[in-house]
């Protein structure tokens, strides 16, 4: 390999040493073919494995020996993914190698498409690996039929797979190659209660993102990561992202925080929410920060989407719980207020969160009712499990909020029938409230809250004429930089402190949104 251009000739020349020898010893005893054509047939594949056989000797001497069919089943073995028949990694760098020298040849543009299957996972979990592997063998045909005859389509690995699109005129037809790619799956399987998925998919460009095949291949991982922290199901052009200064997170950057969760090193800001009747601070939320030894604080609508990713928000989840639980242990000493954390669906699902939470209100000597716990309406909403927990919480005692309201899909009637105390309005709704549409759509909110006889907060509060509107419509509690910004725990202990029930001076530097404890 050109990284090896050293050590290659030294193995070349062992291995096909030993390999003449075996076959040389061979021929002189036929009757001990059978044993060591296995041997061979491993010793083949690896090498075709490890890059190391791109040279040709070996290969030829074995098949003026009498093994030309044999080398040509090594060969395809080694080149290509067993289940799918699509090139492999290997032979996918080789073309990516070759699109490359032809286009700087010709002045085209090569595209390299990263694609992921959404929630694969889930389904090679729920219906078993056999299904997954039927799965990735029909969305490799689906893909395969929509390509052009040179276009290549290969297996990366799990459930990925790279598409190299060669000699492009125009950059914006990878996106619009990609769009066909995911309407033709959409199509096939996006109703199919078996097979049901989508795609991700992540676009880069030769030469405008990057000029070697390994670059190409790591700014299109870059911006996959991107499509799937938006949700997933879309399409995510690298040169978009630096153009647009999104925060994508690389590699090292996502070992280091999961490295921070590891070691305990996350931290936990809190920001007030005050009663609406005198502004006098009624509770704190929870809001997760990490703090990058590199970058400095990095932003949670980065780090939340990529534990989310990586299966670890559950784990972000009890972290933050014990930080706050620890905290508001000697907070509540001086203050009769609430703490109110967000609860992540994952959290909500498992079997072992009541339990556990319990044991640690336990440890810290906090009465349920003093919790506050946050849930989106998503999560609330998604499973009878989750219903159920959220019953089984409500009767321990816990004050439940939800979260975000508005930008779900709740049923009116089922929201009834669960065991909410309050509902927390999302600040999309706050920030209309200049227009008569959107004054008018927050007074028909609270109205209905309080005829559910449920108390309501709005957050994303900005300003003084914003918090005594929401007041006057009867909102019973307030959060936003108007207030508070987010504090670091002696901060706001302080700010717990010398509160006055006097709506403060407003301070034009905190005049910033801030969403949830996941931002």
């Amino acid at each position: 390999m050109k990284n090896r251009p050293y050590i290659e000739p030294v193995i070349r020349t062992i291995v096909g040493g030993f390999l003449i020898i075996c076959a040389t010893v061979a021929l002189s005893y036929p009757e001990l073919k059978p044993y060591w054509l296995g041997f061979l047939f491993f010793i083949g594949i690896n090498l075709f494995q490890s890059g190391l056989t791109r040279f040709c000797l070996m290969e030829n001497l074995l098949k003026k020996l009498g093994f030309r069919s044999e080398m040509d089943v090594i060969r395809s073995m080694a080149l290509h993914d067993a289940l799918t028949a699509l090139p492999n990694r290997i032979l996918l760098e080789d073309h990516v190698d070759r699109s490359i020298a032809h286009a700087k040849r010709s002045r085209r543009k090569v595209a390299l498409l990263f694609i992921d299957l959404d929630n694969f996972k889930q389904i090679n979990d729920v219906q078993g690996h056999k299904v997954g592997d039927q799965l990735l063998v029909s969305v490799s045909r689906i893909l395969q039929s929509r390509l052009r005859s040179y276009d290549i389509l290969a297996r990366w690995g799990g459930d990925e797979f790279v598409v190299v699109i060669p000699d492009l005129a125009d950059a914006s037809l990878a996106s619009s190659i990609a769009e066909k790619l995911m309407a033709a799956v959409n199509e096939k399987l996006g109703f199919d209660q078996k097979f049901h998925t989508t795609l991700s998919v992540g676009i880069t460009m030769y030469p405008d993102d990057a000029a070697t095949t390994e670059s190409l291949l790591i700014q299109a991982d870059k911006a996959l990561f991107h499509a799937k922290s938006q949700g997933r199901n879309n399409i995510q052009v690298f040169g978009d992202m630096h153009d647009q200064g999104i925060g994508y997170l690389d590699t090292e950057l996502t070992s280091r925080f999961t490295c921070a969760l590891k070691d305990k090193k996350l931290e936990v800001h809190y920001q007030p929410i005050v009663d609406a009747t005198n502004y006098q601070p009624v509770s704190v939320e929870a809001l997760a920060r990490w703090n990058d030894e590199i970058n400095g604080y990095i932003s949670p609508e980065a780090f939340i989407p990529l534990a989310e990713t990586m299966g670890l928000i559950e784990d972000v989840g009890k972290q933050v719980m014990e930080i706050s639980l620890a905290y508001f242990s000697r907070c509540q000493r001086k203050n009769n207020i609430q703490l109110a954390i967000n609860i992540s669906n994952r959290q909500l699902f498992s079997k072992t969160f009541l339990p556990s939470l319990i044991d640690m209100m336990t440890k810290y000597r906090i009465e349920p009712e003093r919790l506050k716990l946050e849930i989106t309406e998503s999560s609330a909403l998604e499973t009878e499990s989750a219903i159920h927990t959220l019953q089984a919480l409500s009767d321990a005692g816990f004050y439940i909020s939800l979260d975000d309201f508005g930008t779900g899909f709740s049923s009116l009637s089922r929201l009834h029938e669960l065991p909410f105390d309050e509902l927390k309005m999302d600040m999309s709704f706050v920030r209309r409230i200049n227009t008569e549409e959107g004054r008018t759509m927050l007074q028909t909110i609270v109205n209905m809250a309080k005829a559910m006889d449920l108390a309501i907060v709005a957050e994303g509060v900005e300003d003084l004429q914003s918090a005594d509107a929401l007041r006057d419509m009867g909102v019973d509690y307030l959060q936003g930089f108007y207030f508070s910004k987010p504090k670091p725990p002696e901060e706001c202990m302080l700010f717990l402190e010398e509160a006055h029930p006097v709506a403060p001076t407003p301070d034009i530097t905190k005049l910033q949104p801030e969403t949830s404890w996941q931002s």
